[in-house]
C-alpha cells in the first residue's frame, strides 16, 4: 500500500515545470501544502485503527452475548437447585432461557436429585456473526457458558459450646437460650432428615460429662459422685480423647460452703448426674431444646475444656462412643456411626463456641485429699439417717477428738460401729472450709494439732489451670480443629477485651469471629445456622 501512494505521487505530484498543466501546479501546490492535509501514512494508520477498531465491536458483542448466556444460566441453576421448588429442574431452567428469548441457546440440563439435597448443571451457547472479523477469515463468533448450583442438606455435625458460668446469669442466660433453641430449630427442622446431629457441651469451670457419657469413656474411679475429666497441656494439642484411655477426673467438692450440718455439698464443683451434661450427637430437637432450657448459671470460666469436648465430640475417636449410645438407646439408632472421618467428603463439622467472659482459674482438690482414707470416722448408727450420724476425727495415732461429746478419746465415737470415711465421702458431705472448722479448729484451739494442719484442710483445693495457661490450651485446641477441618465459629457476647482476644483466635477466619450485645445474640445464631445450609454455586 506504500508503494501505491509512493506511485501516486511521482505521477501525479512530481512535475514543477513552468509549461505544466495548471491543474498539475494546483496538485502540486496541494501536495505541498502541510494544513490541514493528511499523510499516506495517517491514511494506512486510519484504515488499520478502522479495522482493528471493529473486531474489538465484535468481541464486545460476543463478550456481551456471553455475559447474557452465562447470567441466564446462574439465574437458572440457582432457581431450579432450590429445595423448596417442586417444579421440575429442567423445566425450570427451560422456563428461564424462554423468557429470555434464548430457548436455542441452552445445550444441556443436567439434575442430580436425592433426599435432602438437589444439583444442577446447565449448558449453553450462542453463535453470531462476526463482521470486521471477516477479514480475517472467521465467520462466525461462539458465546459459552456453564453453571451448577447445589442446595442440600450435607451431613452435618455440630457442637455447640455454651457458656454457663455465673457471669452469664439473668438475661444473658436467658437470650443464650433463646439463641440455642433457634439454632436447633434451623438446623434439626422437618426437612433434616436425620443428617444433621448437634451436640450440646454446657461449660463453666469444668465440664460435666454426665453419668451416660461418662459411662463409655474410661474415667478414674476414686470417686463415683461426678464425672468431671481434666486434661494434661498436651492433650489440647490433639481433638481427639480416646475412649480406652484413663481420663484424670476432678473431684466431687464445693470449694466455699462453710455449713456443717449438710448431708452433701449443694453446690459441687462439677455438676452431678444429668445436670448442665453434654448431649452428644442427638437429631431430636425437642429434647435439645429441654436440655437447653434446663440450664443455670454459676461457677468460673474454662473455655479451653469446653472447647476440647467440643472438638472430641465431632473427632472419629468419638465413633465407638457414639455407638455405644445408640446401642442404649440414648441416641438415634441411624447415628451410630457417627461421628464420620475426617476424609469422609460427605460430612461438614462445625463447633460454635460463645462466651460472656476470660478463661479464669480452675481447681481441683490437693492431690492429697483427691483418693484414699482421711483421718475422719463415722458412727451410723446401723440406720440411713444421715441428720443423727457421728463424727470424731484422729488427731494422734491414738486419739480421737469426739464432736458430739466434745472430748478427746482413745477411739472414735460409736467404738466398733464407726467407720474411716474416704477423702471422697467427706468432701462429697462438706465443703472444704466446713471441713476444717468442722473436725480441725477445736483440735487445733486446743493445740492437738497445728495451725498448718487446719490451714491446709479449710484451702483443700488447689489452682490447676490459671487464666494464661488456659488461653494457650484453647488457642492449641482450636488449631487442632481447624487443622482437621472443623470450621470454628467464635462468639464473644459483651465480652471483655481478653475474652474477645480469644474467640478471634479461636475462629476460623475474622468472618467465623462475632463480638455481638446479649440481644444480638439469636440474630448471630440464626445468621450461623442459615450460612450452614446455603444454596450455592459451585460452578
Amino acid at each position: 500500500m506504500l508503494n501505491v501512494f509512493k506511485n501516486l505521487r511521482a505521477a501525479n505530484f512530481g512535475s514543477t515545470h513552468k509549461n505544466a498543466p495548471a491543474h498539475a501546479s494546483w496538485m502540486h501546490r496541494f501536495s505541498a501544502d502541510q494544513t490541514g492535509s493528511m499523510s499516506y501514512v495517517a491514511v494506512a494508520g486510519s484504515l488499520i485503527m478502522m479495522v482493528f477498531g471493529g473486531i474489538g465491536i465484535d468481541l464486545i458483542h460476543a463478550e456481551l452475548q456471553r455475559n447474557k448466556v452465562q447470567n441466564t444460566l446462574d439465574r437458572a441453576v440457582l432457581a431450579a437447585a432450590n429445595l423448596d421448588h417442586e417444579t421440575d429442574p429442567q423445566s425450570m431452567v427451560e422456563e428461564y432461557f424462554r423468557a429470555m428469548g434464548m430457548s436455542d441457546a441452552l445445550d444441556d440440563v443436567t439434575v442430580e436429585d436425592r433426599l435432602n439435597y438437589k444439583s444442577v448443571t446447565a449448558e449453553g451457547s450462542l453463535q453470531m456473526q462476526a463482521n470486521f472479523l471477516g477479514l480475517l477469515g472467521v465467520d462466525t463468533l461462539q458465546a459459552l457458558g456453564a453453571a451448577t448450583a447445589e442446595h442440600g442438606l450435607n451431613k452435618i455435625e455440630v457442637s455447640l459450646v455454651l457458656d454457663i458460668s455465673g457471669s452469664m446469669s439473668g438475661a444473658k442466660l436467658t437470650q443464650m437460650k433463646d439463641a440455642a433453641n433457634t439454632f436447633v430449630d434451623l438446623m434439626l427442622g422437618p426437612d433434616a432428615g436425620g443428617l444433621t446431629t448437634v451436640s450440646v457441651v454446657p461449660y463453666n469451670a469444668t465440664v460435666n460429662m454426665g453419668d451416660i457419657l461418662a459411662a463409655q469413656y474410661t474415667l478414674e474411679d476414686y470417686q463415683d459422685y461426678s464425672n468431671c475429666a481434666t486434661f494434661a497441656p498436651a492433650d489440647y494439642n490433639s481433638t481427639a480423647v480416646d475412649p480406652d484411655v484413663e481420663l484424670a477426673k476432678i473431684a466431687h467438692f464445693d470449694p466455699y460452703s462453710t455449713s456443717t450440718s449438710s448431708t452433701s455439698i449443694s453446690r459441687p464443683w462439677c455438676q452431678t448426674g444429668q445436670t448442665a451434661a453434654i448431649m452428644a450427637h442427638s437429631s431430636d430437637a425437642d429434647a435439645l431444646k429441654a436440655h437447653i432450657a434446663s440450664l443455670t448459671a454459676g461457677g468460673n470460666t474454662a473455655i479451653d475444656l469446653g472447647m476440647k469436648w467440643g472438638a472430641a465430640l465431632l473427632d472419629p475417636s468419638a465413633q465407638p462412643v457414639v455407638s455405644a449410645l445408640a446401642a442404649d438407646g440414648h441416641v438415634d439408632g441411624s447415628l451410630g456411626i457417627r461421628p464420620a472421618a475426617y476424609s469422609d467428603g460427605e460430612t461438614l463439622k462445625f463447633v460454635v463456641v460463645m462466651t460472656d467472659g476470660q478463661n479464669t482459674t480452675q481447681y481441683d482438690l490437693k492431690s492429697s485429699k483427691k483418693a484414699g482414707l482421711s483421718d475422719i470416722w463415722i458412727d451410723e448408727r446401723n440406720n440411713s439417717n444421715a441428720s443423727d450420724d457421728r463424727f470424731s476425727v484422729r488427731v494422734s495415732s491414738n486419739s480421737y477428738y469426739q464432736l458430739r461429746r466434745d472430748r478427746y478419746r482413745s477411739s472414735p465415737d460409736g467404738g466398733n460401729r464407726a467407720r474411716q470415711m474416704t477423702y471422697a465421702e467427706v468432701y462429697a458431705r462438706f465443703g472444704t472450709r466446713a471441713v476444717a472448722s468442722k473436725f480441725y479448729y477445736e483440735p487445733y484451739r486446743d493445740g492437738r494439732v497445728s495451725y498448718n494442719t487446719y490451714r491446709d484442710y479449710y484451702y483443700g483445693y488447689e489452682a490447676t489451670v490459671d487464666g494464661n495457661l488456659a488461653d494457650s490450651q484453647l488457642s492449641n485446641v482450636c488449631q487442632a480443629a481447624r487443622d482437621n477441618s472443623i470450621v470454628v465459629y467464635a462468639i464473644g457476647v459483651e465480652a471483655p477485651q481478653r475474652g474477645l482476644d480469644a474467640m478471634h483466635d479461636c475462629a476460623s477466619s475474622p468472618a467465623h469471629y462475632f463480638d455481638v450485645t446479649g440481644s444480638e445474640l439469636e440474630e448471630t445464631f440464626n445468621a450461623i445456622a442459615r450460612s450452614l445450609q446455603q444454596l450455592r454455586l459451585t460452578q
